[in-house]
Order: structure tokens, then C-alpha cells, then sequence
């Protein structure tokens, strides 16, 4: 069956807003799409075959090897690229359901915990536990790839907590989180930049995971995410209870 590729572009539907998202993920979700499309595979089994995936190449990485950490890293990438394109058949094939995008968020869920659990694992069996002169308990790395991972979850999820709570000022249908955290920040297109690029945005982070692993860093990337994910976390916490409490005083006070 031929397939009508300007109705399959505008199906796609997905955000750019970072140079990883823009170069990498959205040009191969693109690819998958033109090639998936094709086949007899439906758009929840392409979540659940990315899910799987992105769960197998983090356990990879308790090994320690180094080409099965890179391969791991690499695929990593690619079956969050997978992400970019279940979304886009579903849409095309008119096979749209709930179905879907639950899977899609216990895949992220459990993968970014897992990710970095197994990385702090690897640090853990196989990385340094002095830098600078200063020594630490190598099973710090192993609370730190928790720490991360879980932040990852909070960062996530504090978006959607606040929609809960506070359903006035629903983010998911404006700027999103990383703009809301944006907002008093008075020069938006340094602000756009810095986002751009930011090492903390988890497609520009996945992308370092390879990177990292092929250069035997991966030690230090627990250490950097381990830290400042969860300050990350923590920023996001009380940038969203500010904005909670502005929701209170403009519209209970209305009521």
C-alpha cells in the first residue's frame, strides 16, 4: 500500500525545543516512521518493543563492558527515538488509544530509574573512588545512580502533580515545565538557549550516556546526574509550590 508521506508528516507530533530532540531523535523518529509504517506492527507493540529495549541496555551496563556499554548507549538512544514514531503511526493508521500512551509513561518511568541505577552499578564494580586526593566509599555510586534515577521520576511527575492540584493553569497545555521554571528569567532568548543545550534535559543527557561510556567516563556521569538531578529535582519543587500558591490567591480568592 503506498503511503501518503505529507499526511505522515503531519502526524508527527512531538517537541523540538532541544538540540538533541531537533538533530538526532526527531530525524530518526522521522526515518522509523517511513519505515514502520509499512509493517503489520501496531503502534502499542512499537512502545512496548522501545520500553523493552531501553530496560535491556540499562541492565547491560551492570556488566561493565566496554563496546556493550557503548552498543547499550547507542541503542539506548535509538529506542528513544522509537518514542517519535509510535505516536506518528497511530495517528496515521487512525488506531489512536489510552492504551498507548500508558505504556509510554510506565516505559519512561521505568527506564530512567533503571538507567541510572545500573549505570551507578557499574560505577559501583568497575569506577574510581578517589578524585582530586579526596577518596569515598564506592558504593556512594550506587546511592548516587538511585538518586538520579529518582529524581528523574520527580522531575517528571512534579509537572503533572501540579496539573492535579491546580488544573487553572494546566501546563501540559501551555509551555511546559521548562518554560514555567523560565518565566521570571527576563532574557528568553538566553533562556532559550541555555534549554537548548541544557545537559540536564534527559533526550540531551541519553545522548551523553554513549559518549560518556566511550570515553570511561561513566563514573563521572553518576557523580555530575547523581547531584544535580536531584537539585534539579528540588528546584522544580519549589518553583511549582510558588506558582501553586499564586493559582490560590488569584482564583480562590475570586471564588
Amino acid at each position: 500500500m503506498p503511503i501518503d508521506k505529507e499526511r505522515l508528516k503531519e502526524c508527527y507530533s512531538y517537541s523540538t525545543d532541544d538540540f538533541t530532540s531537533k538533530h538526532i531523535l526527531a530525524p530518526l523518529g522521522n526515518l522509523w516512521s517511513h519505515i514502520l509504517v509499512r509493517t503489520p506492527f501496531t503502534p502499542n507493540q512499537i512502545t512496548a518493543f522501545w520500553g523493552l529495549l531501553m530496560i535491556a541496555c540499562s541492565i547491560t551496563f551492570v556488566f561493565g563492558n566496554y563496546v556493550l556499554s557503548i552498543v547499550a548507549g547507542v541503542l539506548w538512544v535509538i529506542a528513544y527515538s522509537l518514542d517519535y514514531t509510535d505516536g506518528t503511526i497511530a495517528r496515521y493508521k487512525n488506531k489512536t488509544s489510552r492504551k498507548g500512551p500508558f505504556i509510554d509513561m510506565i516505559n519512561h518511568r521505568t527506564s530512567y530509574m533503571l538507567l541510572m541505577f545500573c549505570i551507578g552499578i557499574c560505577a559501583w564494580r568497575f569506577g574510581r573512588t578517589e578524585f582530586f586526593g579526596y577518596s569515598f566509599a564506592p558504593e556512594l555510586d550506587i546511592l548516587l545512580g538511585f538518586a538520579a534515577g529518582f529524581s528523574m521520576v520527580l522531575i517528571m511527575d512534579f509537572g503533572e502533580i501540579y496539573s492535579d492540584v491546580a488544573p487553572e493553569l494546566d501546563i501540559n497545555d501551555g509551555d511546559g515545565c521548562m518554560n514555567v521554571e523560565g518565566r521570571k528569567f527576563k532574557n528568553k532568548n538566553l533562556f532559550a538557549f541555555i534549554s537548548n543545550i541544557n545537559p540536564l534535559t534527559f533526550t540531551n543527557m541519553m545522548c551523553l550516556v554513549p559518549i560518556f561510556a566511550a570515553v570511561k567516563l561513566l563514573d563521572v556521569f553518576i557523580i555530575i546526574y547523581g547531584i544535580l538531578y536531584p537539585l534539579a529535582a528540588l528546584n522544580r519543587y519549589f518553583v511549582f509550590l510558588g506558582i501553586i500558591k499564586e493559582v490560590e490567591e488569584k482564583y480562590d480568592h475570586k471564588s
